[in-house]
């Protein structure tokens, strides 16, 4: 089989990348960037070994099968031996789906995964959960663009939904309380194992929140 790996540097500067750690490396995919001022929406994957120290390109299996566009704002997450990225946005369109990325082929998939509205820059955490995993998502900018309308800003959610690992399948988090998280995008997240809660910290909404909520999930 040709060898769809390479040993690089660092790649070229971006924001907004998803990024996850999985077995021993940590993985990057997309992000906007370029030189000096420029906003190239990226499609590329590397990895960086913890151990070695060294940058890998891994170079997608050209396929029948359109590549994704390139990217920033989505998140990214692993599980066993795939990448799986949810949301972001380019120039030219904005994404509410699921792409995956087997790490062992180096082969996209896109297997028909939608949650709600577009959503990008939201915050996310994977968790193992009984009997399945759960992916989590809070805030972010969202909304829908129809088919040649110009790309502005989306409006600011303080929504938060998970992702049943077992049944690929999105549901809404109901909180059973008023004091939720005002909107917002760029939120840091994390969880909390010993309390079994989400915790959301920051932000932006006009302005930089330095705020931090929590929100038990034990029942789900």
């Amino acid at each position: 089989a040709p060898n769809q790996e390479s040993a690089v540097k660092a790649p070229p500067p971006r924001a907004n990348a998803g990024a996850c750690y999985y077995n021993g490396k940590f993985w990057i995919y997309g992000g906007h960037g370029g030189l000096n001022y420029a906003r190239i929406a990226y499609s590329d994957i590397h990895s960086f070994d913890i151990e070695t120290e060294v940058w890998t390109k891994h170079e997608p299996v050209v396929s029948q099968a359109p590549q994704p566009e390139g990217r920033g704002g989505h998140t990214l997450f692993a599980f066993e031996d795939k990448l799986y990225s949810y949301g972001g946005w380019n120039s030219e369109t904005q994404y509410n789906n699921i792409i995956v990325f087997d790490m062992n082929t180096c082969e996209w998939s896109d297997p028909d995964i939608y949650n709600d509205v577009s959503r990008w820059n939201h915050c996310a955490v994977m968790v193992e959960a009984i009997p399945t995993w759960k992916y989590f998502i809070f805030g972010g900018e969202s909304t829908n663009f129809n088919e040649g309308q110009a790309r502005t800003f989306g409006a600011y959610v303080n929504s938060s939904y998970y992702l049943d690992i077992g049944t690929m399948n999105w549901s809404e988090l109901k909180p059973e309380t008023d004091l939720m998280p005002s909107a917002r995008e760029y939120a840091a997240c994390s969880y909390d194992y010993a309390n079994s809660r989400l915790l959301v910290f920051g932000g932006w909404n006009n302005g930089w929140l330095n705020d931090l909520h929590a929100l038990a999930v034990n029942k789900i």
